[in-house]
């Protein structure tokens, strides 16, 4: 999981603009990339292809919820 708490206040910027209704575009490509992985784990059977599907998925998920929390984060900043 990303520390937002760790995160200088620009990183908090950069995340929180892509709330932004300008960039809603590339939210939802990134959440249909971390569909699409989900949907590869259920149906992989080698255990290096597993590890890395997870790994991808975490990405993805840890940057949508990133950008969903820099907006408390900015308020207590």
């Amino acid at each position: 999981m990303i520390n937002l708490n760790k995160a200088d206040s620009q990183a908090i910027r950069g995340l929180n603009s892509l709330r932004e209704p300008g960039f809603q575009g590339l939210l939802k490509l990134f959440q249909e990339e971390l569909e699409a992985t989900k949907q590869k784990l259920i149906y992989a059977d080698d255990i290096n292809v597993i590890h890395r599907l997870q790994g991808k998925a975490e990405a993805y998920e840890d940057l949508l919820k990133a950008v969903e929390e820099s907006q408390k984060v900015m308020k207590g900043h």
